[in-house]
C-alpha cells in the first residue's frame, strides 16, 4: 500500500524507489499487488509474481487528495480474500506492507472494523511511518503513530517510523529479510469428515 495523498508531494519519488527496491526482491514464488490511496483507492497492479510489473505501476503513481488510510487496508485484506490457493495444500502468509506519511483524513471504514477484519484474516502488517525531520508531530501525527504500531502489532508484523525518505531503503530491506526468513508449518487434514479423528 503506497500513500499517495498531496501529503507525500515532495516525497514520492524517493519513497517510489524504496518500494521499487522492495518489488525487486520478489521471489518467483511471491505475489504482490500495488494498491495506491489519496482520496481513492486504487489497485494499479494485480497481484503477479514480475518484478517489472510492479516496478512500472510504481512508477506511474502520482500525488493528490486527502489520505484514506482505513479504506486502503480494507480493500488490501479483500483483495488477498479473493485470491485462492493453487491447491487445497497450499499453506500461504499473506502480510502488507504500508507506506504513509499521516493520519487518516477521508475513510468511511473505522480503525476498529480494519483493525477486527486484519486479525480475522491472519494477515500481518508491516506499516512504515514516514514524515520529514522538521514536520511537527500534532496530535493527528502522536494519534497515526498509534495507529501503525497497533496494526502491527496485533496483526504479528512491525512498524517502522521514518525521519527521513533516505531511510526508507533500508527498512524495506528489513522487512524483505524477515519475510523472507519466516516458516509457515501448517496441516492440512485428509479427512473428509472433519469429526476431529
Amino acid at each position: 500500500l503506497l500513500d499517495t495523498s498531496a501529503s507525500m508531494e515532495g516525497k514520492l519519488p524517493t519513497a517510489q524507489q524504496a518500494a521499487i527496491g522492495f518489488a525487486r526482491r520478489t521471489r518467483s514464488v511471491d505475489v504482490a499487488e500495488v494498491i495506491t490511496f489519496g482520496t481513492r483507492v486504487e489497485v494499479v497492479q494485480d497481484f503477479t509474481n514480475q518484478p517489472d510489473l510492479l516496478e512500472q505501476a510504481i512508477r506511474r503513481t502520482s500525488p493528490s487528495g486527502s489520505t484514506a488510510l482505513f479504506n486502503a487496508i480494507y480493500i488490501a485484506l479483500k483483495e488477498l480474500k479473493r485470491t485462492r490457493p493453487s491447491s487445497p495444500d497450499e499453506v500461504r502468509r499473506e502480510s502488507i506492507i504500508l507506506l504513509s506519511d499521516g493520519e487518516d483524513t477521508s475513510s468511511l471504514v473505522g480503525f476498529d472494523e480494519v483493525l477486527d477484519l486484519a486479525k480475522r484474516s491472519e494477515t500481518s502488517i508491516f506499516a512504515i511511518g514516514l514524515r520529514a525531520k522538521d514536520e511537527p508531530l500534532g496530535r493527528g501525527f502522536r494519534e497515526a503513530d498509534f495507529v501503525l504500531r497497533e496494526l502491527a502489532q496485533q496483526t504479528g508484523g512491525q512498524a517502522f517510523f521514518s525521519s527521513g525518505v533516505e531511510e526508507l531503503g533500508g527498512v524495506y530491506d528489513v522487512i524483505a529479510e524477515e519475510l523472507s526468513s519466516q516458516y509457515l508449518i501448517g496441516y492440512v487434514s485428509k479427512n473428509a469428515r472433519r469429526d476431529g479423528t
